[in-house]
């Protein structure tokens, strides 16, 4: 009987590797906070007791292990009112160009039968009409764009909100504009910039990095 329950040193030295606990592959790296976290006993466990606690350098983990930093799933608020205020100026503008093309053709059609003293204006106007509409573009369709999500949108909207300030700020010094118009504009404007670059709009695009426990 003895001579058999002898055991080979191979045989050893697998019933110690056997009872050796495995290492947590998780400890040490960066959590990711779109992944599911990995469930942690002891965390649970003093979790469901209520004396357990975050421990300082876990990375802003709560007791459940959510970060506090994760974005909420779903467009966030400021994007909404970003890409609300880019439609609406978009159709503000969209309806000024077409006001300025209809402006031209109606005054060729029912002005003076010369009208040569005029043609300047009036290529002024087309032109005017011509950058409201690519503007409009801009502001409608990036607004659209930027409340499915994608970092195209937030450019769009960026490049027709600068251009539409600077424009107001070029209606606003003209005499014959009401100045509650560029202003109006300017605000509109303004603001669609303010909440398209919130910091939960840039994490929901993923133009940066979501932070990451120190």
């Amino acid at each position: 009987m003895p001579e058999a329950r002898a055991r080979t040193p191979q045989q050893r030295a697998a019933r110690e590797l056997a009872r050796t606990p495995t290492a947590n592959p998780y400890r040490g790296a960066l959590s990711d906070p779109f992944s599911s976290p990995v469930a942690d006993p002891a965390r649970t466990e003093r979790g469901t007791t209520g004396t357990g606690s975050t421990p300082a350098g876990s990375g802003g983990l709560s007791a459940d292990r959510q970060p506090a930093y994760r974005p909420a799933t779903g467009t966030p608020g400021s994007a909404t009112l970003a890409g609300i205020l880019g439609i609406a100026l978009g159709l503000t503008l969209g309806l000024f160009g077409l006001l300025l093309l209809t402006i031209v053709s109606l005054q060729n059609d029912y002005g003076a039968p010369d009208r040569s003293f005029y043609r300047g204006t009036d290529s002024g106007y087309v032109v005017l009409g011509l950058v409201d509409f690519g503007l409009a573009m801009c502001c409608g369709i990036g607004g659209i764009v930027l409340m499915t999500g994608r970092v195209s949108g937030r450019i769009a909207i960026t490049a027709g909100g600068w251009a539409t300030l600077l424009l107001s700020g070029f209606w606003l010094l003209d005499a014959d504009v009401n100045p509650a118009v560029p202003i109006v504009l300017a605000v509109a404007a303004a603001t669609m910039l303010f909440f398209s670059y919130q910091q939960p709009v840039t994490y929901w695009l993923g133009v940066l990095p979501s932070p990451q426990p120190e």
